[in-house]
């Protein structure tokens, strides 16, 4: 049993990135010589283990022959006599086809080294044709590395584009969508995910609620401004609907709820995105986003809408969002105003009430009866 170090630990290492995770595969092997020494077996389509100490993934080496559509239409092989090159040639670019034995020797039988100091991102073979969850990760490396200077080379972007053409990007599985989502998410340069799916006019078969996005989607200023701020993944999400909402889209509630239950994404990227819906026209559109017009009445009532007595991250979230409009500065002082309404509404506390022998919903009326004139006796007049 031989085990070599594959894929991105190698890449990322020869670039000077950091390494998140460490992936194995493991030649000459069958599961019982893995399991026998206390590697956990996961994995339904193909052999893969969990280290008993370090939690990392070891596969047994695979070859991978097409037998139907999509992103499970293949028969594996991990029989003991595939060969670490046969395994490798089966993965997506050259700079994850690479492998390093025990003792630090570099096995790169399709040059991605050279790819690397080329900034190329090149497939491995015309197989790569094969596998449609290819147009995602293509494009999420794009993400990854754009600020690398790396570059899809053009023998590469014909063959994503015949995966296209071929409308197989219609037989992905959710959960693989959104994992390669979800981690282009987490990069700098997120727009290039995205950006690269409009260029190989793919975006609409893997998000088709979101095809307003176009050839200048990069260029977006709400999307230069998530890059510059540095937000979380949420608000990068959140973004996307903001670009919708400036274009004047009365789509986005339909468009998060419908791609949510398709591409089934967590639901708090889902509850952010609705919030920012339903505050966006209360802070720029027509009279109501007027600075005098934000009673202390619009303001609790902003604050319940968002939920944010009880969850304050929810004010502070959709504000983020927000804020990477190129006019947020036409609204702070409004922004300021629903601050400061919080705090005095969070200051009134239920217990007084309930010491007065109050109940039921008599309570909450009360209740908000107080902080509505906590807020005009201390904010607005």
């Amino acid at each position: 049993m031989d085990v070599y170090l594959v894929g991105g630990a190698i890449r990322d290492r020869l670039l000077g990135l950091t390494t998140q995770e460490k992936d194995w595969v493991v030649i000459n092997a069958i599961p019982s010589d893995l399991t026998k020494l206390g590697y956990k077996q996961v994995g339904k389509s193909f052999p893969v283990f969990i280290h008993p100490k370090t939690g990392e993934e070891y596969a047994l080496a695979r070859k991978e022959m097409k037998s139907g559509k999509g992103y499970y239409g293949f028969k594996i092989d991990s029989s003991p006599n595939v060969t670490l090159k046969e395994d490798l040639y089966r993965r997506d670019l050259t700079i994850n086809a690479m492998a390093e034995d025990n003792t630090g020797q570099i096995i790169d039988p399709f040059n991605g080294q050279k790819d690397l100091s080329n900034r190329v991102l090149r497939h491995v073979s015309a197989a790569f044709v094969e596998d449609p969850l290819r147009v995602l990760r293509v494009s999420r490396f794009k993400a990854k590395l754009h600020d690398l200077n790396f570059e899809i080379a053009p023998e590469t972007i014909r063959l994503l584009e015949e995966i296209v053409e071929s409308g197989e990007l219609e037989t992905l599985v959710p959960e693989r969508i959104w994992q390669e989502t979800y981690k282009a998410l987490c990069e700098p340069r997120f727009d290039q995910y995205f950006q690269t799916l409009i260029n190989l006019k793919a975006l609409n078969q893997v998000f088709p609620e979101i095809t307003h996005m176009n050839s200048n989607f990069s260029e977006n200023h709400i999307i230069q401004a998530a890059i510059k701020n540095g937000v979380t993944p949420k608000v990068k999400f959140g973004s996307l609907f903001l670009v919708m909402l400036e274009q004047g889209s009365e789509t986005v509630k339909n468009a998060v709820i419908t791609m949510q239950k398709r591409v089934n994404f967590p639901n708090d990227f889902k509850n952010l995105a609705l919030l920012v819906d339903s505050i966006y026209p209360i802070f720029f559109n027509g009279k109501d986003s007027e600075k005098n017009a934000f009673t202390a009445e619009k303001c609790l009532s902003i604050i319940e809408k968002l939920d944010a007595l009880r969850k304050p991250s929810n004010l502070e979230e959709v504000l983020e969002v927000i804020s990477l409009k190129k006019n947020y500065s036409d609204v702070k002082e409004t922004v300021s105003l629903i601050r400061k309404s919080l705090v005095l509404a969070q200051s009134v506390k239920i217990n007084n009430l309930q010491e007065d022998g109050l109940e039921g919903s008599v309570i909450g009326e009360k209740l908000r009866e107080l902080r509505l004139n906590k807020i005009k006796e201390e904010l607005i007049q």
